[in-house]
């Protein structure tokens, strides 16, 4: 069961890396990039864990295939941290500031939604 988690998080990871080097394409900018992904990833695991949860889908492969794995790998943290340490002080402190207010509503939104409410 184990290696059945594994092997569903790097599938996950490697379809989550491709739909965000795919969103990259797309939106000119990777500030803007990283920022919708993020917001976007925050909402899909706000809304994915408790629609999970209510069918029962837990504790299965579900949560490390699209949890873990694809929205783990479609988020960037690491491109986040980078693109802030090359910017102007107070654009860094200003578009952190949205990153994580707008991250954080996004996912209750979600959360909200997935349970129903």
């Amino acid at each position: 069961m184990r290696t059945r988690r594994q092997l569903a998080v790097f599938v996950g990871g490697g379809f989550g890396a491709g739909a965000r080097a795919v969103v990259a394409s797309l939106v000119p900018g990777t500030l803007w990039a990283t920022f919708g992904v993020n917001i976007v990833g925050a909402y899909a695991l706000g809304y994915l864990l408790p629609r999970l949860r209510l069918a029962g889908r837990s504790r299965v492969i579900s949560v490390p295939l699209l949890g873990v794995g694809f929205l783990g790998a479609f988020t960037t943290f690491s491109t986040f941290a980078v693109q802030l340490w090359h910017m102007p002080f107070l654009l860094s402190i200003t578009y952190a500031a949205a990153t994580v207010a707008s991250g954080v509503a996004a996912g209750a939104v979600g959360l909200r939604r997935g349970r129903g409410r």
